[in-house]
């Protein structure tokens, strides 16, 4: 089947929803500049970082993944955790440039999973995707992420993340001009490669496969100075990681001697496997910042730190636990969850 739960579920976690909020407010008088900081602040709960604590989960849940990923489970922590200290020791000098990196790799982050969705899916449709399908696809959804990053980086100044304030790249405007460029031409490629399949094949490619590069196309490029949206983008993110990482979970769950897959049992696992998430999120986020100004922190400052350090870990972990290559990973994405 071409889809994890079903044709609305997946389109909207995908990044239909995310597609439609943004019409919404670029509808809505003021939409462009609203703010959401309630609202904000719930999904992060709720949905950002259970998606932080379920690569955690995913990774450290049994003996078996640990020993199969022993570099990235035991020794990459401690690389973190050291720089984590780091910063903290050294709060005008390193923790600026540690934040920076995450910023720097969040939205790379981004482009990688994106990538994954649009191959996972491609596959259940049965589409083909070879070696100039994938180059299109990465130089498009890549040469995104680089715009959206260069522009933000470009000239002199300082940019804020909570606490921390770390100083621009000094990039030069031609940088930015150079990525709009290769994404006008990226999209052209992958849209003719697109066109020439389906007149092969006679059949057109389904929506969703071509799904994540639009959103994301929407979420750094088109909608990049929508101020309200951009507030909601992680959001979008997680929820394309849950949908994944949640279908990993039954596909294993459901598959235990015994267990009999039903509707009324992926819900219950789903919600179980969620609410676990939920509380690890809130250790992970909302209670190490407060810890550490036991020891004299500013709360915003140890709240960018605490927060760059998780999202550092996770990126790690998600460049390898993920991979298609893998069986165990591969597996359960090309099945239904119910």
């Amino acid at each position: 089947a071409l889809y994890f739960v079903n044709a609305p579920v997946d389109l909207a976690l995908v990044g239909g929803l995310s597609l439609a909020t943004f019409a919404a407010l670029a509808l809505v008088p003021g939409g462009r500049g609203a703010e959401f900081p309630v609202l904000v602040a719930v999904l992060a709960r709720l949905c950002n970082w259970p998606h932080f604590a379920a690569t955690n989960h995913r990774l450290y849940h049994s003996r078996a993944h640990v020993g199969q990923y022993p570099f990235t489970a035991l020794v990459i922590p401690v690389l973190v955790g050291a720089a984590t200290v780091w910063a903290f020791a050294a709060p005008a000098t390193v923790a600026p440039w540690f934040v920076k990196l995450t910023l720097l790799w969040s939205p790379y982050h981004f482009s990688g999973q994106t990538i994954g969705l649009s191959l996972v899916y491609a596959r259940r449709a049965g589409f083909p995707v070879g070696r100039r399908e994938r180059l299109a696809l990465a130089a498009f959804v890549f040469s995104a992420f680089g715009w959206a990053t260069a522009r933000a980086e470009t000239g002199a100044g300082v940019r804020h993340y909570l606490g921390v304030d770390h100083p621009k790249l000094g990039l030069p405007p031609w940088v930015t001009d150079g990525f709009a460029l290769t994404l006008a031409i990226a999209g052209v490629v992958l849209v003719a490669l697109i066109a020439r399949w389906c007149l092969r094949e006679r059949r057109l490619v389904p929506p969703i496969v071509v799904l994540p590069a639009l959103s994301q196309l929407v979420w750094f490029v088109v909608g990049r100075d929508f101020e309200s949206f951009q507030m909601l983008v992680p959001f979008f993110h997680s929820l394309q990681y849950l949908l994944v990482a949640g279908t990993v979970q039954l596909g294993e769950r459901l598959t235990h001697p015994g267990r009999i897959p039903s509707v009324r049992t992926a819900v219950a696992e789903t919600c179980r496997w969620w609410s676990g998430n939920v509380v690890l999120g809130l250790l992970l986020f909302g209670l190490s910042p407060y810890l550490c100004t036991l020891l004299g922190y500013d709360l915003l400052f140890a709240m960018a730190v605490t927060a760059a350090a998780i999202q550092l870990h996770h990126f790690f972990v998600d460049g390898v636990i993920w991979k298609l290559q893998n069986p165990r990973v591969r597996s359960p994405l090309m099945v239904n969850v119910v």
